[in-house]
């Protein structure tokens, strides 16, 4: 295993956060929270008494969420790397010391730390906030959601030539990864295909948080989620390795 360095690993993510603070991708943070306060309005006026306004600010919580992990995690990160195979940039960090681990490292380092972030925030902007033992479900859930979109937003960025061509490839997945869970109370066969999604399992555990369930988040849930980070960090690491950020 190579040794990592936390030089290079800094230098590559001040980089990185100089880049997501350019209209480009800041705008995708304003975007989740505004939609949040969007659902909060918008199911507040449907809500007919408190036990029911709650569940309404919560169901808001989780559509934030999944939005923010969605066009922050994955759109951004995705753009990100495209942004810089585009300016070729990236052929000088590939002929450079700099390994895949490390540069992994440094380019999620950014969004991965503002995604975090703006999951707690979306708490007091759709009206729900989680508490106790909860909030640190809540922590775990959220923080390994936030990675894997990170690891999924790298693997699509590999396949982008430039910016616009990231955004065609991020559409479909953020589509399936954001509409799958939000219609899988109406459709059946989508509630079943949720359960294996990362979004599909933090809408959950919101929900039976808000409905006070005892159980909220299952094992096996914790473990889908793992499985699929680890196996995006290998395959991420596999077409570094194979120069697939070059592939036309």
């Amino acid at each position: 295993m190579k040794t990592l360095h936390m030089n290079k690993i800094m230098a590559i993510a001040q980089v990185k956060t100089k880049a997501f603070m350019g209209k480009n991708c800041i705008i995708m943070p304003l975007f989740a929270l505004g939609f949040t306060l969007l659902m909060r309005i918008l199911y507040g006026k449907m809500a007919n008494g408190g036990s029911s306004a709650e569940s309404m600010n919560a169901y808001a919580l989780s559509m934030g969420l999944v939005m923010n992990i969605g066009m922050c995690g994955i759109y951004c990160t995705s753009l990100l790397l495209a942004e810089e195979k585009e300016k070729k940039t990236l052929r000088v960090l590939m002929t450079s010391s700099v390994n895949g681990m490390e540069y992994f490292i440094g380019c999620i380092l950014p969004v991965f730390a503002a995604t975090v972030i703006l999951n707690y925030v979306l708490m007091p902007v759709s009206g729900y906030i989680i508490s106790g033992k909860n909030l640190v479900l809540y922590s775990v859930v959220t923080i390994l959601s936030s990675l894997i979109s990170c690891i999924i937003g790298m693997l699509l960025g590999i396949f982008a030539k430039n910016q616009v061509s990231a955004g065609t490839i991020t559409t479909p997945v953020l589509l399936v990864l954001m509409m799958v869970p939000m219609f899988s109370n109406f459709i059946e066969i989508l509630s079943t295909i949720s359960k294996f999604f990362f979004t599909g399992i933090l809408m959950d555990m919101i929900m039976d948080i808000a409905a006070d369930k005892g159980s909220v988040l299952q094992a096996g849930s914790v473990v889908i989620m793992v499985v699929e980070a680890v196996l995006a960090v290998g395959l991420f690491v596999v077409c570094y390795r194979q120069n697939g950020f070059e592939r036309d």
